[in-house]
């Protein structure tokens, strides 16, 4: 739990996982960070990283507004209408139930960080794609 007064230094200290096993040809790869309860909120962080050919699928949240800011490699994002490809150093924003998917379709990795602030029900995708 972050204290009102110190706030909280975190390190990943997991292993890359695919987290979703319910969807198992969604192929991100994350390391949990933050996953705090604040005030009926929560905030969750994560190291996001789609190797070369890789798709996190398109999906939606529903409750959940999302934060992510690419560190390393290439990416075709989508956000809802809009697709683009995206570098290092370049932040996303992604409202609930705004649709997206990213697509590395580049020869390196992409790694980044995300960060979903919403309610404290489990995050819970809704696949638009097998």
């Amino acid at each position: 739990m972050i204290s009102k007064k110190n706030g909280l230094f975190v390190k990943s200290k997991t292993k890359w996982v695919h987290p979703y096993k319910d969807h198992p040809t969604d192929r991100l790869k994350i390391k949990l960070i933050l996953n705090e309860k604040i005030k009926g909120s929560r905030i969750v962080g994560l190291e996001a990283r789609i190797e070369s050919g890789d798709v996190h699928q398109m999906h939606i949240h529903k409750n959940e507004y999302v934060l992510v800011y690419s560190l390393s490699g290439k990416c075709v994002v989508t956000v809802g209408q809009k697709t683009k490809t995206i570098l290092p150093h370049t932040m996303i924003f992604i409202p609930p139930k705004v649709p997206h998917r990213f697509y590395n379709k580049f020869s390196n990795p992409w790694e980044g960080i995300a960060f979903a602030i919403g309610t404290r029900k489990k995050i819970d995708n809704i696949w638009m794609e097998d």
